[in-house]
């Protein structure tokens, strides 16, 4: 993969991760109760989480993404519609505020680097919707003249790293965004305008070829 590959995948790949989602909130309200950095340090279990899913995605899709056109382009418009579907989902989603969130999540953090690391595992490994992350949007950045092995390497890292920038705004922002979606209309906002960004990004998707 070339560094200007790279860079182009990069920030798609940032998009992806500062989507708003449940380990995300979890990194807020962690930043909340016990400070950014112990809550940054926790989404090693996320990352964890992730490369496993990563891993599983991967041994299969080699083969999919070489085999023909067609099944390229099937590929390509599932993560079309799945990235749209995010998009108006996140959009008409309800507007539910933070404090409901916490309830559901525990009114507290819990002590520990482990712990903290064990919850952020646990929220990433449970959501099918990473799954459907790496098996369709992952092969759109593709190049098929250079080793597949090693792309989905470097994606792989940078999605990662993605991951723990995304935590660390959501931790130091995190008081401030509670203000913010405090109230009802202050969710239905940033979900909005979240949704837009996704609906923006499926289009840039549908642009994508093999070449």
């Amino acid at each position: 993969m070339t560094f200007s590959v790279w860079l182009t995948i990069a920030p798609l790949l940032l998009l992806l991760s500062l989507g708003p989602g449940p380990n995300n909130f979890t990194a807020m309200h962690n930043g909340i109760q016990v400070g950014a950095t112990k809550a940054v340090i926790a989404v090693v279990g996320r990352n964890l989480a992730f490369s496993i899913l990563m891993l599983v995605s991967a041994l299969g899709l080699g083969a999919i993404i070489v085999s023909s056109e067609f099944w390229f382009g099937v590929v390509k418009w599932f993560g079309v519609a799945y990235l749209f579907y995010v998009g108006i989902k996140t959009w008409r989603s309800a507007a539910v505020v933070l404090e409901e969130h916490e309830n559901e999540e525990g009114a507290k953090a819990k002590k520990g680097h482990f712990t903290r690391m064990r919850q952020e595992f646990l929220v990433a490994i449970g959501n099918p919707k990473a799954v459907l992350l790496f098996t369709a949007i992952f092969p759109q950045m593709l190049d098929l003249n250079q080793p597949v092995s090693m792309q989905f390497f470097w994606m792989g890292l940078t999605f990662c790293i993605t991951e723990f920038i995304a935590a660390y705004i959501y931790a130091m922002s995190g008081k401030q965004i509670r203000r913010l979606i405090r109230s009802t209309k202050g969710m239905r906002n940033l979900n909005r305008s979240m949704g837009s960004i996704f609906v923006m990004a499926s289009g840039f998707l549908a642009m994508a070829t093999r070449a």
